[in-house]
């Protein structure tokens, strides 16, 4: 185990225990003895039972175990070297190993290329297995036993919409006060932009009397993300600062020994690093922003476990009862969703391939198919895939720079609550947003507060961008979709917000203006897949 603040080690002359996060119900001390005493049998039944972000490894006499939580917030990794298991909460270790064998798993690599992340269990070598969310592993007498102990994948409830509505209120509230009680009175950091979920984040803890509250937001100055995000910190009474990014500062940065070592730190080889906002803890800290014990918490990921990425997909399969139509539809929009990083890879081959791998993750968990959770079949392989190998990555940023986290809209309670909603509840995340605005914790779900307003940074692109768009109107459909593609590869490296352009040249985006490049990640993941040749 790769040693830091965040990972603690609990020996004994009968066992040892790693651990890293934090359990609701129970202090890791418990957990280990009771590990020790417990037959293989009933390791189920305790894991279960198990609710909080972690990480942990556990070994005695009898067995050693490896587990995840349900969202694999901290992932692990194994190897069978020889003839012995290698476990590490850190890739590189393994392969730094001199028998260790650098065989490629070109299945990955073509995942990589085209999504930024791996399908399934599988990482770019082909003899590293890396344990999914809500998975554990079993190593007992040479033999080792995979088990799943959580899917996000439920029956679809049928209470009535005012009784959810209720329900997912008091959830909310009772995941934000346990939250409060767990970090005491230590600074919080809210990353906050003008969506709903930092908002919620915001707006709660202002609801239920949390005082050592920060907020921060970054981008092009006077962009209206950080607009929005200085008035609702405003309304709330909480501290805010503004982190201005600028090209010139950013392409620096990508450029540093500072960020070579956070692209080490992070590797976990089953998905490109997550890099978004790394870059402003340097003014954060110039400015004396933050404490050295501060817990960040964003609103990571509250759009898609609410249901926003269903939108398309709900659309297309209302009124379809046909099983083969319902998943072609589910692995259709899985393809243009989140494998379509490089236009030029979505050849007929690979998408057969890639639609292949999908299903066969998806049926292992999801099972009778029909109109009514179609949508969870979608949901359940964005958030295997996606959601916990890339997106929830993005909590290394925190831990890279020696910050604790928490990320309450990924609490198990939200799990159990937003895996069998109906898709008609979830649709432009209805449930959500009427919880929301009926509550309007702190007064910020009102017009005066918009959300998400699209527009145009710098303003002075804004009349060549016009320009240069006339042309196109001319050619109806086919000229909006060749626009698009103009649009990225010429102006989107100055819009972007995030700034992750700044990764590569902008020599390299017009250059690949004919292999139609979906955004900043495009070349991120082809950036990323240089190192495997």
């Amino acid at each position: 185990i790769k040693k830091n603040k965040f990972w603690k080690i609990y020996s004994t002359q009968k066992y040892k225990f790693w651990f890293k996060g934090y359990f609701d119900t129970y202090t890791p001390k418990q957990v280990s003895k009771s590990l020790d005493n417990i037959d293989i049998s009933e390791i189920d039944i305790f894991i279960k039972s198990l609710k909080g972000h972690f990480a942990f490894i556990f070994k005695n006499r009898r067995f050693s175990l490896l587990v995840v939580d349900r969202i694999r917030s901290t992932p692990l990794h194994f190897s069978k070297i020889k003839n012995d298991f290698h476990i590490t909460n850190h890739s590189n270790i393994l392969i730094k190993n001199k028998y260790f064998k650098k065989g490629i798993n070109k299945s990955a690599i073509e995942e990589i290329s085209m999504a930024g992340f791996v399908i399934d269990s599988k990482s770019i070598y082909s003899n590293i297995v890396t344990p999914l969310a809500g998975e554990y592993f079993i190593f007992s007498n040479d033999k080792v036993i995979k088990r799943s102990y959580f899917s996000y994948f439920g029956k679809i409830s049928k209470k009535k919409y005012s009784i959810l509505l209720k329900d997912l209120t008091n959830i909310t509230v009772s995941i934000f006060q346990k939250l409060l009680n767990q970090i005491g009175n230590r600074q919080i950091i809210i990353p906050l932009s003008a969506g709903n979920d930092s908002r919620l984040v915001a707006s709660i803890l202002y609801h239920l009397g949390a005082k050592n509250v920060k907020c921060y937001s970054y981008g092009q100055k006077n962009n209206f993300e950080s607009k929005t995000s200085k008035e609702i910190a405003k309304k709330l009474n909480y501290d805010w600062i503004f982190v201005p990014l600028k090209h010139q500062s950013e392409i620096k940065f990508y450029n540093s020994i500072e960020y070579k070592k956070f692209l080490e730190f992070s590797e976990n080889h089953s998905s490109i690093p997550f890099v978004q906002s790394l870059s402003t803890f340097k003014y954060l800290n110039e400015k004396k922003f933050i404490n050295k014990n501060s817990v960040f918490i964003n609103g990571n990921s509250g759009d898609f476990i609410s249901g926003a990425h269903i939108n398309k997909l709900y659309a297309e399969i209302k009124n379809i009862n046909n099983k083969i139509k319902l998943k072609e539809s589910i692995l259709n929009n899985l393809i243009e969703k989140h494998f379509s990083l490089w236009g030029n890879l979505k050849t007929e081959h690979n998408i057969k391939s890639i639609k292949s791998k999908l299903w066969s993750s998806i049926s292992k968990e999801c099972k009778k198919l029909n109109s009514k959770n179609a949508h969870l079949f979608y949901e359940y392989s964005e958030f295997i895939d996606r959601q916990s190998k890339y997106v929830i990555s993005g909590q290394r940023v925190y831990e890279f720079h020696g910050y604790d986290w928490r990320l309450p809209l990924w609490d198990d309670e939200y799990l159990f609550f937003w895996k069998k909603i109906p898709a008609d509840y979830k649709f432009k995340q209805k449930l959500y947003i009427d919880m929301l605005k009926e509550n309007n914790f702190g007064n910020v779900w009102t017009k005066n507060f918009p959300v998400n307003k699209k527009e145009i940074r710098p303003t002075w692109l804004i009349p060549i961008r016009f320009i240069f768009k006339i042309p196109f109107g001319l050619f109806g459909d086919l000229g909006k979709k060749l626009w698009h593609q103009f649009d990225i590869n010429i102006f989107h490296y100055w819009i972007d917000p995030t700034f992750i352009f700044c990764s590569t040249t902008y020599q390299e985006v017009l250059k690949d203006i004919f292999k139609k490049p979906r955004n900043a990640i495009s070349w991120m993941s082809k950036k990323y897949l240089k190192n495997y040749g």
